[in-house]
């Protein structure tokens, strides 16, 4: 199963980047954060590139992979995927540092995803004024407010890679998902889809 999520998320994130064909799956350990999946992709970019005028481009293919490889270690880490009730609340306690008192105002299926970000966040250094302002949902995809004093742009471009994510992450259940049309757009998978055609 995590290796069909792996590859159903990673194929429709990376679509649009150069050596993303290059992408294998070379493991799968088991970990005390959960089953993580090892790959490589030696012709994706590690670096995201700089388009005129000082304005950066997308988030770098490696980095998306990281939050993704995270988020479906967190996913899998008890066996078969289950969100308690009370998701937001634990997510916010477990991550104080990252989201202080804030809590997401999202679906279930993104807990997960939230929870990917928040590690890659940890595991590179909370910056010293890093606050989260707000966490929702915005035309299907999560937004992630927050505001750091110093330049951290690995913070940065790890929320990015949470907010690029979350268009192929279902916001329901957390299997992979596309932006749904119909009333309001959101990110569904097609069981959660219920017949809402993809944009």
């Amino acid at each position: 199963m995590i290796y069909d999520e792996f590859y159903g998320i990673a194929w429709h994130a990376l679509k649009s980047y150069a050596g993303s064909d290059s992408l294998a799956i070379t493991a799968i350990v088991p970990t005390a954060m959960g089953p993580v999946v090892q790959w490589k992709a030696p012709l994706l970019a590690r670096e995201r590139k700089r388009k005129a005028l000082g304005v950066v481009g997308p988030v770098a293919g490696p980095v998306i992979l990281d939050v993704l490889t995270r988020t479906l270690a967190a996913r899998w880490r008890t066996g078969a995927p289950h969100c308690p009730l009370d998701w937001d609340t634990q997510l916010s306690i477990r991550y104080r540092r990252i989201f202080t008192k804030q809590t997401p105002a999202t679906g279930p299926g993104w807990l997960w995803l939230w929870e990917g970000g928040a590690q890659a966040i940890v595991a590179s250094g909370v910056p010293r004024s890093f606050k989260t302002e707000d966490m929702k949902e915005k035309f299907g995809e999560i937004r992630w407010y927050h505001q750091a004093d110093e330049d951290c742009q690995y913070a940065e471009d790890i929320i990015d890679a949470v907010e690029h994510l979350s268009a192929f992450v279902c916001e329901d259940c957390g299997r992979p998902g596309r932006i749904r049309k119909g009333g309001w757009l959101r990110c569904l998978c097609d069981l959660h889809a219920k017949g809402r055609p993809g944009r």
